[in-house]
């Protein structure tokens, strides 16, 4: 059966990557680098915006805003050049990543918070972390400007759906992230 076609309509979407396979997806920190540094490049190529970035052992997870139909031709790019550096630093063959990227389009402020709130606390539920702030290789921290980690996140559409002023929405999304 073929698969359903993407959404590759403007807009911000989540996006998952995983391993295939019971293998990680990053080794160790020289990998979550170099996939941190090929996002960035395809950021800037791609004119995207990530608003949150969550990298975990198997996958990950990103909320990058797109403003025209090139989420596949970057995504594309970034897992392919990453999994055959990949496999060549680690002396492995065969694929990397499972299957092409899932992902899903924000189609109301109410998904994305959601989704918002959902990639932050994987960390915490996957228990590599006690805050959500404190995970070294997701960028919460920046969102609410408790880090400059990855100054190439920009969460101020999320920032915007809580208040006014820079202060207040962030003591609102933490509060927000740190429901359960």
């Amino acid at each position: 059966m073929a698969r359903a076609p993407r959404d590759r309509a403007p807009g911000i979407h989540h996006v998952v990557v995983g391993a295939a396979g019971p293998i990680d997806y990053f080794r160790d920190a020289i990998d979550r680098m170099d996939w941190i540094r090929r996002l960035v490049r395809a950021l800037e190529r791609h004119e995207w915006t990530c608003v949150l970035m969550s990298q975990m052992t198997t996958h990950v997870h990103l909320l990058v805003d797109v403003p025209d139909e090139s989420l596949p031709i970057g995504m594309h790019s970034l897992n392919s050049h990453y999994g055959k550096e990949f496999n060549a630093r680690h002396g492995r063959i065969g694929h990397l990543i499972r299957s092409r990227y899932w992902s899903k389009r924000m189609k109301s402020t109410e998904q994305l918070l959601e989704a918002f709130r959902y990639v932050a606390r994987n960390p915490l539920e996957a228990r590599l972390c006690t805050r959500p702030e404190d995970w070294r290789w997701g960028s919460f921290g920046t969102s609410c400007r408790l880090s400059d980690a990855f100054p190439f996140v920009d969460a101020s559409v999320v920032l915007s759906q809580f208040a006014a002023s820079e202060t207040a929405a962030i003591n609102a999304l933490r509060a927000f992230v740190g429901q359960a």
